[in-house]
């Protein structure tokens, strides 16, 4: 289509039968608006240069139209009975006169006739007098009653016949663009997606096979509006309001889809909205493929340094330490006790690293014997050992590779992989167990430890040179004794948590049951408290955590204000004591006592065997 914009009084009609007697089809516009209704459909547009500022931004040719020097003269002529004896003046845009000054310049013969030229920001009264012209099309631009020797003319028709042949050529430009457009549906088609585009008035622009066939439609549905389908579409919502919609819940024709709704929005203007969905159960299915995967190997990182609770100076502190270390490359070690979340800022410093689109893998040497450790950390070569994969195994190393490797209870590692991991971290290469490649890996390593291994280098129960290539970057946590103004919000943060997973909500926590977290000592720190509020959430059928639900935290606090006064056995061995009771009371499962105490099993194994039970 030729599209005529503003062309009103510029031979609109004699346009028009001219372009049809040559078999092109045309259409009149005199607003930016009125184009971009129909800016779907391809066209090329003729418009007077003034104008071509107003279409920036469109994807269709424009050609301008401009005065000649020849067309002015030749107006000059029929106006003026003597047009050599004053002097004329032009008034057109900036662009317009630059082009009809170098064609003055060429030309040899200016006929005698005086002209100058003006923009057409120029007050009119300003103008010498003279006699002024200005091209038919700026008559709404000039209303001062000064100006009353000013005409306007228009150019001869034959002077437009150029710029209709050059519209004509470029409408194989314009079927061109439609041929891109068959190619969008193929790969649109491609996608396992559903897809619709709309226009301004819901018709249907483009829509893929797999649209059809969930919205369960045989046939043809382009060039028909979306509510002959979808009656109350939520497309016209988006073609009003300009807003993105993002993970919308809808049954069609039984299925449970996710639908995503995108205006399309050109100068400002909705021209349109594209709409893409998919089943539920096709992105259950990948989803449950994904983390699988994931889960198996441990390659991600779930929480983020904002992620983690507390407003007191200590983990504020230790928040912006650990901000300042995710910047940069060098090895991190981690202390404080167990429960604290020693895992969770090493989670932090990855994602807030540039590693963060790497993997993050973690593994817990404590709870490895030696010679599965090794294997797991540098992997196995096929044949290595009786019960090894067949095609063998890439070790954690191979797989944090571009990431970061956390090594929680870094203290408990034999002495032998000490030495094998000094060895990693100086040359940054590893070898299989039973293999003899050399593979390079680029790994950060994050280490955590509840062990004093300055201690443990003094005893020769730790490598001091290993100590000092892991403590580059030292971040100590704060137990949670030291922090009790935080147990407000971190109760809150596991209320909500374990809310997600009730029925009955906990919508209240009583003021003196925060009081008696806050006396406590929590010797399991954060994690003895998420089990305690868990305990009390499962065994709570109100929505109210109460004080008198806290019966055994209480009888915890009194016993130790008991013993505390007379009890004159050594803390050693009140905890070996505790420890036998516990393993007895749950038939030495270690998983039950470990939870009971506020440890976790890592930490329980490690007792059992400083008091050889």
């Amino acid at each position: 289509m030729i599209a005529l914009f503003k062309m009103n009084d510029l031979y609109e009609d004699e346009i028009k039968d001219l372009l049809k007697d040559m078999g092109y089809t045309s259409a009149s516009f005199y607003s930016i608006n009125s184009i971009l209704d129909q800016i779907m459909n391809p066209m090329v547009i003729i418009t007077p240069a003034i104008f071509q500022k107003e279409l920036a931004g469109l994807s269709f040719p424009i050609i301008p139209i401009s005065f000649t020097i020849a067309d002015i003269q030749k107006s000059i002529k029929n106006m003026f009975d003597t047009p050599n004896d004053i002097e004329h003046a032009f008034l057109a845009s900036a662009e317009e006169i630059e082009w009809l000054r170098k064609e003055r310049d060429d030309q040899s013969d200016d006929n005698g006739i005086q002209l100058s030229f003006f923009t057409e920001k120029l007050p009119p009264a300003q103008l010498p007098n003279r006699n002024c012209l200005a091209p038919i099309w700026m008559k709404g631009l000039f209303s001062s009653p000064h100006m009353k020797n000013l005409h306007f003319i228009k150019p001869s028709f034959a002077s437009l016949h150029p710029y209709l042949q050059i519209a004509v050529s470029l409408v194989n430009f314009t079927e061109e663009m439609v041929k891109e457009r068959y190619q969008v549906d193929a790969i649109v088609n491609s996608t396992h997606d559903g897809v619709i585009a709309v226009d301004r008035i819901g018709t249907i622009r483009l829509v893929n096979e797999h649209a059809k066939t969930i919205l369960g439609v045989e046939g043809g549905m382009k060039g028909r509006n979306i509510t002959e389908f979808i009656p109350q579409s939520d497309m016209l919502r988006v073609l009003e309001t300009g807003k993105v919609e993002r993970g919308d819940l809808a049954a069609v024709g039984g299925r449970q889809i996710v639908i995503n709704r995108t205006p399309v929005i050109v100068k400002g203007k909705i021209v349109g909205a594209v709409s893409n969905f998919k089943e539920i159960t096709d992105i259950q299915k990948v989803e449950l493929q994904l983390r699988k995967k994931l889960h198996q190997t441990g390659l991600e990182a779930k929480y983020r340094l904002n992620d983690i609770v507390g407003e007191t100076s200590e983990i504020m502190e230790a928040k912006e330490l650990a901000s300042k270390f995710a910047e940069t490359e060098s090895t991190v070690l981690i202390t404080g006790e167990s429960g604290t979340g020693k895992e969770l800022f090493a989670q932090g410093i990855h994602a807030a690293s540039p590693r963060s689109l790497g993997p993050f893998v973690a593994v817990n040497c404590a709870v490895l014997p030696e010679n599965l450790l090794e294997s797991e950390m540098f992997g196995y070569e096929k044949g290595t050992f009786t019960g090894a994969l067949k095609e063998g195994k890439p070790g954690l190393f191979e797989l944090a590779h571009g990431g970061t490797l956390f090594l929680d209870e870094i203290g408990e590692i034999p002495m032998r992989i000490q030495a094998l991991l000094l060895r990693v971290l100086q040359e940054r290469t590893i070898r299989r167990v039973g293999g003899e490649r050399i593979i390079p890996v680029d790994v950060r390593i994050i280490t955590a430890t509840n062990r004093n291994l300055e201690e443990e280098v003094e005893k020769k129960e730790f490598r001091s040179d290993l100590f000092y290539r892991l403590n580059i970057l030292a971040l100590e946590l704060p137990p949670l004794r030291q922090r009790s103004a935080d147990i407000p919000m971190l109760v809150d943060a596991f209320v909500n948590e374990f809310n997600e997973k009730r029925k009955t909500k906990i919508i209240h926590v009583e003021k003196e049951l925060i009081q008696l977290f806050q006396k406590y000592d929590w010797p399991g720190n954060i994690r003895e408290l998420r089990n305690t509020i868990e305990r009390m959430a499962v065994l709570e059928e109100t929505g109210s955590l109460r004080l008198q639900g806290a019966r055994f935290l209480s009888e915890k606090i009194r016993r130790k204000s008991a013993d505390g006064a007379a009890d004159k056995q050594s803390i050693k061995s009140k905890e070996k004591d505790l420890i036998i009771s516990t393993l007895e009371k749950f038939g030495h499962n270690k998983k039950l006592a470990a939870q009971s105490l506020g440890i976790d099993r890592s930490t329980l194994w490690r007792k059992m065997k400083e008091y050889n039970l």
